[in-house]
């Protein structure tokens, strides 16, 4: 039977200092040059801080910083020290979850108003939809999601949804499963 190898994480007390996790990952020899390089680049991509109450880095944690970033535990980031970020391979989970957030902090009733004239593209002055006045519409139109257009037959200015307005929406029924908050 083969020798099993160790993990010399595992030899290290429950909260362990910078020179003995250095040790463990790096060995003697480059565990100075570790403490002082690579830890504090390693803290901005997550490596755990040093837990005040017992004065060193939760050992647990350190191991499952160094599974995400050899890529054993599916889920975790990877870090990279060098400080070569690649966004383009991988975004994080909130920012995922943001870019699906509403953007334009609609109140509830530019919402509304915002909503009817997706859903009833043929509507285009206040007076059309329910519960608005031309101050909704431009409270819309100052957050971009619609433009002003020409005076109808009656003198009423009309409206009509931009693209941002579109994609707002897209993003409201996204965020909220399809169900109206009004």
């Amino acid at each position: 039977m083969g020798k099993q190898m160790t993990d010399p994480l595992s030899k290290l007390p429950l909260f362990a200092t910078d020179r003995e996790i250095a040790i463990a990952v790096v060995g003697k020899e480059r565990a100075s040059m570790y403490v002082k390089a690579a830890i504090p680049i390693l803290e901005r991509h997550g490596f755990p801080k040093i837990d005040p109450l017992h004065d060193g880095r939760p050992v647990l944690l350190v191991r499952r910083f160094y599974n995400g970033y050899l890529g054993i535990t599916a889920g975790f980031q990877v870090a990279r020290p060098d400080g070569e970020d690649k966004l383009g391979e991988w975004k994080g989970r909130r920012q995922r979850r943001n870019e699906r957030k509403p953007q334009l902090g609609l109140n509830t009733r530019c919402l509304g108003a915002l909503r009817y004239m997706v859903e009833h593209p043929d509507v285009r002055t206040s007076a059309e939809i329910p519960g608005a006045t031309d101050f909704t519409l431009q409270e819309l139109a100052a957050k971009g999601a619609v433009k002003e257009g020409r005076k109808d037959a009656q003198g009423d200015r009309t409206w009509t949804v931009t693209d941002a307005g579109q994609e707002e929406m897209a993003r409201v029924n996204d965020w909220h499963g399809g169900k109206r908050r009004l």
